[in-house]
């Protein structure tokens, strides 16, 4: 392997890496599968997770930092969703996630509090 190959292979790595370390938080997660429903202000996601919304404002920091999340602002307010080149990239993560979600109690009842 060349080095430019081997540098592409390190640099595709770091990225997985990076992905699946997001993907290891359950509060992460839960956010990804409200947002994959609808576009959602942090305070509608505070009160679905019920955690504090420095805590959300961090993960949502994280996830759009990641390129995994758009958010646009409105007045004063700030909604998020997923990124739609995030999903066009990711298609085969995705439909996996909707999947997985749909199997868990806490991911569902999440959905029916939107």
């Amino acid at each position: 392997m060349n080095s430019v190959n081997g540098a592409i292979v390190m640099n595709v790595q770091i990225q997985i890496d990076r992905l699946f370390k997001l993907l290891s938080d359950k509060n992460r997660l839960r956010i990804i599968n409200l947002l994959l429903y609808k576009e959602l202000c942090v305070c509608e996601i505070e009160d679905i997770i019920q955690t504090t919304q420095t805590n959300i404002s961090h993960h949502l920091a994280k996830l759009t930092m990641a390129g995994i999340l758009h958010q646009r602002k409105q007045g004063q307010w700030v909604y998020y969703k997923i990124d739609e080149d995030f999903i066009d990239r990711n298609t085969l993560l995705i439909n996996y996630l909707k999947n997985a979600f749909g199997l868990d109690e806490l991911f569902k009842n999440d959905i029916e509090k939107i």
